[in-house]
């Protein structure tokens, strides 16, 4: 599958050293390394440097300062260079230069370097030592209960969520890959590499004020939202300043209002009260119907949280789409694309028929319109690949979540299946390798299984009861990821390097269940989706939600059952595999 394999990280932050140090200016060389290379938005990696290091870089470019990589003189003098973790550093001369950093090249003053800039640059770096030293005796006054609170409370919260990076001064703390000092995937819960458990045997006064400073921090963030804001902060500093100018922002685009009561507060109590306003203000825009979605720089893993100008409707889907609709929908009925449960109602008189066997290599005609959706949507949106995910047996977990059942959250991989669906222009690179595109499609399919094996725990009961297990938070907001490439194994493998994800909760046993199904798309490279392209897909997800919502109302209210049996490995492999005389059997998606 090397057709789609993504070059390491590590090899793209020595390519981006090279091209930032043939572009001379200082200016241009931190803008290329700050977005590894044009990857991800200026502000974004601007926001990972310290107040000092962006004092140091602003000078250096009104100076007119260059940049040059003299290998006997690396870090003599001041220079920039790359963290392992991707971010952006000015060191001034003397200082150590972190492990496992990429040199860039020194700053070349030109005899113009400010005679004050060291005292300065050390001004700047101690205000931010103070602020830290302010939280850590906040901390310190609550006491050391209270700092094991938190700590539990962090360390559940990342065992549970997405990978992530911030910074703290030059601290880093991440559950990502070999960077790693928190929970999480490269982590286990127990290990000493975990920051959390070493705090967790050493005295309260004992922590440093970068460790302190991430704990209260953090935990203030997810206050102010929900577990995903972990997220929100990744690749960028985590400073009081910037986090109160993140949660005040927070709830003006909720539309509420700070009370005065608030302003006259301590610092770390007025974001703890900001947080809790937020968080309240959230609630009630959700309840409310406020569009919300992600922007994700895969590069950085940020995620940012943003709101629709208007609501997604009919007009937003594809015309192919909705002419696969016609015999089952009408116009009017598509209006409703707005609420799946509602629309779910006029895909009741044909749930029944398709249920029914189906010919053209699928069980049932439920399963073969599913592929014509699916298809219609990645040829719409100029996807390489769409695809939808979900129970294999919707019936059964309705019962059993009717009977209080925990037993979904025991499933394995195997009890669900993803619809996936290759481009005929993605079809096309495999022309030399066959073998391969079934292979791609097989691994597809079976990361995606372990998605809904991943966020079933959570709907299939308490937490407590699957400690034994590794499971996440299941998504509730749609989002939109750029250079989703390098650092997701599965994106690595298979080139996924621009995607659109939709999370489609269902209606079962009387109670919305969250991340049951969902709706993907893919591009293995060209332009970034669009605004346009995102609400596309909400729109498709939204009739595909309605359908699902039909079909699993039907399995529930009736003895008839339905367990999907297409879309598994020997599927796929009857339906890409090569023959002499044709070549890959049904591989390219239909013309709509």
């Amino acid at each position: 599958m090397a057709i789609l394999r993504t070059e390491r990280f590590s090899d793209l932050l020595a390519r981006c050293a090279e091209e930032a140090d043939s572009l001379t200016l200082v200016a241009a060389a931190a803008r290329h390394v700050a977005t590894l290379g044009g990857r991800f938005p200026e502000g974004l990696g601007m926001d990972a440097l310290t107040a000092e290091e962006r004092f140091l870089l602003e000078s250096a470019e009104a100076a007119g300062a260059t940049v040059h990589c003299t290998v006997a003189q690396r870090g003599i003098g001041d220079h920039m260079l790359i963290t392992s973790t991707g971010r952006l550093r000015l060191v001034v001369a003397g200082e150590q230069t972190p492990d496992g950093a990429v040199f860039v090249g020194n700053v070349d003053w030109h005899g113009n370097r400010p005679a004050d800039l060291d005292d300065e640059f050390t001004h700047r770096r101690y205000t931010s030592l103070a602020s830290r030293e302010a939280v850590k005796k906040w901390l310190v006054a609550e006491g050391a209960d209270r700092a094991l609170d938190l700590i539990r409370k962090l360390r559940h919260t990342f065992r549970h969520v997405g990978p992530m990076v911030v910074h703290v001064g030059d601290r880093h703390y991440t559950n990502l890959g070999k960077a790693s000092n928190l929970v999480g995937k490269s982590v286990g819960v127990d290990s000493e590499k975990c920051l959390l458990n070493v705090l967790e045997g050493t005295p309260l006064l004992e922590w440093s004020d970068e460790d302190c400073t991430f704990l209260t921090l953090m935990s203030i963030l997810i206050a102010s939202g929900t577990p995903s804001r972990t997220e929100e902060f990744s690749g960028t500093q985590l400073s009081t300043a910037r986090l109160e100018s993140f949660i005040r922002g927070r709830i003006q685009a909720y539309s509420q209002e700070v009370p005065e009561s608030v302003e006259g507060l301590p610092e770390i109590e007025r974001l703890w009260s900001l947080a809790a306003i937020s968080c309240g203000a959230r609630e009630s825009a959700m309840a409310s119907g406020v569009p919300v979605y992600r922007v994700i720089q895969g590069m950085t893993i940020n995620k940012e949280e943003r709101l629709l100008d208007t609501p997604v409707g009919a007009a937003d889907l594809p015309d192919s789409f909705s002419r696969l609709l016609r015999p089952y929908l009408t116009g009017a009925q598509l209006d409703g694309v707005g609420d799946p449960t509602a629309l779910a109602a006029a895909w009741a008189p044909h749930i029944a028929g398709l249920h029914e066997p189906a010919d053209s290599g699928f069980s049932t005609r439920f399963e073969e319109l599913l592929h014509e959706l699916v298809a219609a949507a990645t040829s719409a949106t100029r996807s390489h690949v769409g695809m939808s995910r979900g129970p294999k047996d919707v019936g059964l977990l309705g019962r059993l979540l009717a009977q209080g059942d925990p037993a979904p959250g025991k499933w394995k991989t195997s009890d669900y299946y993803c619809c996936v669906v290759p481009s005929a222009e993605f079809v096309d690179r495999f022309s030399a390798d066959p073998e391969s595109l079934v292979q791609v499609v097989r691994a597809i399919a079976a990361r995606m299984r372990w998605n809904g094996w991943h966020f079933m725990p959570p709907v299939a009961g308490p937490g407590e009861l699957f400690e034994d297990r590794d499971w996440f938070f299941p998504p509730s907001m749609p989002d939109i990821t750029e250079w989703t490439s390098h650092h997701h194994q599965g994106h690595v493998a298979n080139g996924v390097r621009h995607a659109i994800r939709v999370p489609l909760p269902l209606v079962l046993a009387g109670a919305t269940r969250a991340g049951i199904h969902d709706f993907r798309l893919m591009r293995s490279d060209g332009d970034p989706y669009d605004l346009t392209d995102l609400r596309a897909a909400i729109a498709v997800a939204r009739v595909l939600q309605s359908l699902y919502q039909a079909h699993a109302r039907e399995l529930e209210t009736s003895s008839a059952g339905l367990v999907v049996s297409d879309f598994g490995n020997r599927w796929y492999q009857a339906r890409y595999q090569v023959t002499p005389e044709t070549g890959p059997a049904g591989a390219a998606a239909p013309s709509v």
